[in-house]
């Protein structure tokens, strides 16, 4: 069908549509509002709107629509079947269907039906229907400027923008530009409750809870705001919000071959707890994780935050470490999904697949290795997992379509940010690292480890001097500090500047070579006249046995052990001058050559790339648009039960508008001016009416009947507590938690019997706890925001486990030691209340658990009171508002 003929049917079909396009009427325009134009948004605006206009054709207005592309219009109205929209979507070969092949699944027979009626009504549209705005005008794309505080309500006479909340002044106006009232504020011990386990993730101790209750001072609140922000458990609490974010992980693999992570990444943690609680700059968090082997490459503290990007190191492919890294530095920091643009164009956001290598090309040199503690020489037991630039030279190629067997080699890019973000460039410069960087057995702790770790072994065997592991043990101890000296000859020797006595340094060195080698030969002799020794005492016994074949195969090999000890003997005399070095630190080998073998190690190299520096100060510039919005609007999510921005990963065009611009951009601004602190968001957070309103909607038709979703927060939504509140409050309760900080993970095996906070248990792909992820425990992969569901295995899991009962009898055997309310009933049930669930019970409460007693007592006429009460107390830990904050 040519032009000319498209034309005619475009006048057939608006004559046939009376005129209705444009003023059509208002059912038939919702209907296009509310199914058609969504349905155009999701399926078809990704190559079609304002981004990208793929065949000249745009498909965010009902008009340009119909002026179509480069293939005439797409539509005709009162005509569906001369619509080429209709044809496209239709059209049954996969090749030359709308949307493409592998860039959404068809339309399903519904869609097409209701476009198929839109077209057949007349196209009806709104008269002034605006198309896209420019990409790069999104909101989230623009200046972050501080708004000025609205006005107070003039129904406040005494209430001015310095005297009320900012955070309630933003949200107070567009309640009040809504006519509606928002909920009085919750009771003290619902906000007592609410501040301990928000801030710190466990209840108050009953006599916290007594004293606060009775405390008049007016601003109570807000010391005890103060304590629980300096409180060591803050950091453990807040910890785990940020460890879902940035996706914490310990390794996992196949048996005992590490494939994913790094193995004791428990360091990555403890540096986010006591960064936390130290109230380390969130700009300067972000700095260390991405860079702080370029900024504090000595620093073994600084060293952990690195895990961000070792936690995403694979085994056998490099491209699977390059792709979780950049999706997830995007999204964690950014929030953007640049991993869109890995096979194409962005199909929303401005970022098109050149940037996404671009972003890529960052992050290339990155290798990961394990660096040495001090006192502990033995990187199995302990070390620092931590990043470094170890292939500086590694190009960075566009990958054809994403397969990384298809890369574009006709040209290497180099490392940069999206141009729509490029409001500054920052210069990549190369970092010269110091020596202990790339040579770290020069760190002193090294060989420090390695002679106290000897000395031990001969202090042990003290007793036995003649014995042979004495003996072993003593020339173990020799060779340690033999090695030692050549060590700190051979960098003496690379120290000297030109000038120096350069050959007096290179025989010292040559000489402390030779008798490092010499000592750690007759180290191998004692070990082969051992197993000399060994040999011997078991044929004597073979032969006390008669037993001919033991004999025989004992004799062969004795035979190899003596030659074995000649050879070691004759090495003794000519030692040579390759000693075994000292290793303060290891690579983390990969296998992306061969999956069977490891890929060739290299020396550490004298520098860094300086990119990953330049990125993360890009990243955390204050202009950064998008840098402070994201952040804030997980400190509010986590707070509050709902984001300000819904898709907290993606504040491009394809993501939600924030519920309260003004106040994100404040909060913002404000976490800026403050030196990035999050400690001030939360104290401003929690100081707000917003925070403090109840959660009842009793007297609040209105509320409900306009804004049911509590969009506009005018009461304080319930939340389901996390996983690991729901264990750590039952042990809190019991007494029994233990909160101490830092140290390695809980394994598997060991967790039913622990009773360290949730925080610190094993948390893997393949090893999560099953009673934290009963109550949706974070995914390990990705988990930007917890599920918060409500199944039957939640109230099983908790009537039924060691853990309930466990602390139901602690809590049983500590009332009824209080000789107040050991004798009477209704005393200890009020009691019981209080403790477990934080509050009196009701009246109604009250009788139901009598009531329970009795029903016990006839089923059951020998039951003791003990074990009454611990049903009791088992059935408030069930009670939902145990696992519930209100």
């Amino acid at each position: 069908m040519n032009r000319a003929s498209h034309i005619l049917l475009l006048v057939a079909g608006l004559l046939a549509s009376n005129g209705r396009l444009g003023v059509a009427a208002d059912a038939e325009v919702n209907t296009y509002e509310e199914t058609i134009r969504p349905l155009l948004t999701r399926r078809c605006q990704a190559c079609h709107g304002a981004l990208a206009q793929s065949g000249g054709l745009r498909l965010d207005t009902a008009a340009l629509l119909l002026s179509g592309g480069d293939s005439g219009p797409a539509v005709l109205a009162g005509t569906p079947a001369g619509s080429l929209i209709l044809d496209r979507v239709s059209d049954p070969d996969p090749r030359s269907r709308m949307p493409p092949e592998g860039e959404g699944e068809p339309l399903s027979p519904e869609e097409i039906a209701e476009l198929t009626a839109w077209i057949r009504d007349g196209c009806p549209a709104p008269e002034h229907e605006q198309p896209e705005t420019d990409p790069r005008d999104h909101w989230a794309f623009r200046s972050c400027v501080r708004p000025e505080l609205p006005t107070p309500p003039a129904n406040d006479p005494e209430s001015t923008a310095d005297t009320q909340h900012p955070v309630d002044l933003f949200v107070d106006a567009q309640l009040a530009a809504a006519g509606l009232s928002p909920q009085g504020e919750a009771a003290r011990p619902v906000l007592i409750r609410r501040l301990y386990l928000d801030l710190i993730g466990v209840p108050p101790t009953a006599e916290a809870l007594t004293s606060l209750l009775a405390d008049t001072s007016p601003d109570w609140y807000e010391q005890l705001v103060d304590r629980l922000l300096k409180d060591p458990r803050h950091g453990q609490r807040w910890a785990r919000h940020w460890m879902d974010i940035w996706r914490y992980s310990e390794w996992w693999g196949l048996g005992q071959q590490l494939r994913n992570s790094q193995h004791h990444m428990w360091h990555f943690r403890d540096w986010i707890v006591e960064s936390l609680n130290a109230d380390l700059g969130y700009d300067e968090m972000v700095q260390l994780m991405l860079a702080a082997d370029e900024l504090h490459p000595d620093s073994l503290d600084q060293l952990r935050a690195t895990g961000f990007l070792a936690r995403n190191w694979f085994l056998f492919n490099r491209t699977p470490w390059m792709d979780d890294t950049v999706e997830h530095v995007g999204k964690a920091f950014l929030g953007l999904t640049t991993n869109c643009a890995k096979c194409h164009d962005h199909k929303y956001d401005p970022i098109s697949q050149e940037d996404y290598y671009r972003l890529r090309a960052f992050f290339e040199p990155l290798h990961v290795r394990m660096d040495v503690l001090p006192g502990q020489p033995d990187l199995t037991a302990d070390g620092i997992p931590r990043v470094f630039d170890a292939l500086l030279e590694e190009p960075t190629y566009l990958f054809i379509r994403g397969n990384d067997s298809q890369p574009d080699t006709s040209q290497p890019l180099t490392a940069g940010v999206p141009e729509l973000l490029a409001f500054e460039t920052f210069p990549i410069t190369p970092v010269d690292l110091p020596k202990a960087a790339f040579e770290p057995a020069r760190r002193p702790w090294v060989i420090e480890a390695e002679l106290a770790k000897r000395q031990a072994a001969v202090d042990a065997t003290a007793d036995a001097p003649t014995l042979p592991a004495h003996q072993l043990a003593t020339a173990e101890l020799a060779a340690c500090q033999q090695r030692a000296a050549a060590s700190r000859a051979a960098w003496t020797l690379a120290d000297a500047a030109a000038e120096a006595d350069h050959d007096a340094l290179q025989a010292a060195a040559r000489e402390a070579a030779r008798a490092a080698v010499k000592a750690e030969r007759e180290v191998s002799r004692l070990q082969a006249w051992q197993g000399v020794n060994e040999i011997a005492e078991k044929l004597t016994a073979a032969g006390t046995a008669q037993d001919s074949k033991a004999v025989a195969d004992l004799e062969k090999q004795l035979t190899a052990a003596r030659e074995k000890v000649e050879q070691t003997t004759a090495a003794v005399a000519e030692p040579g001058e390759a000693f075994t070095p000292f290793h303060g630190a290891r690579w983390t080998p990969t296998r992306f050559q061969h999956s069977g073998s490891d890929d060739p190690l290299l020396p550490f190299p004298q520098q860094s790339s300086g990119r990953r520096t330049a990125l993360a100060r890009w990243i955390t510039d204050p202009r950064h648009p998008l840098t402070a919005r994201v952040a804030v609007n997980h400190l509010w999510g986590r707070h509050m039960g709902a984001p300000l921005v819904a898709t907290v990963f993606d504040f491009g065009r394809n993501g939600s508008p924030p519920t309260h611009p003004a106040l994100l951009d404040w909060l913002a601004s404000e976490l800026v001016d403050s030196g990035w602190s999050m400690k001030h968001l939360h104290r401003l957070i929690v100081t707000s009416a917003v925070y403090k309103r109840d959660s009842s909607r009793l007297g609040a038709e209105a509320a409900l009947t306009t804004d049911p979703d509590n969009r506009l927060l005018w009461r304080r939504v319930p939340q389901r507590l996390e996983s690991q509140l729901v264990r750590d409050c039952v042990l809190a309760t019991a007494g029994t938690l233990d909160v101490a900080l830092g140290g390695p993970s809980v394994p598997a095996n060991e967790q039913a019997a622990s009773r360290r906070r949730s925080l610190y248990f094993w948390h893997s792909d393949i090893s999560r706890n099953l009673f934290l992820t009963t109550f949706d425990e974070a995914g390990v992969k990705e988990c930007y925001r917890r599920e918060q569901s409500i199944v039957p295995q939640q109230a099983l899991a908790l009537a039924n486990t060691t853990l309930v009962h466990d602390a139901a009898a602690a809590v049983e055997a500590s009332l009824s030691a209080d000789p107040d309310i050991s004798s009477e009933r209704t005393a200890f049930l009020t009691t019981a209340f209080t403790r477990v669930l934080l509050r009196p019970p009701r009246e109604e409460e009250l009788t139901h658990c009598q009531h329970a007693v009795e029903a016990w007592q006839a089923v059951e006429p020998d039951v003791t009171e003990t074990t009454l009460r611990r049903r009791l107390i088992w059935a408030l830990f069930n009670h939902n508002d145990f696992v519930t904050l209100r």
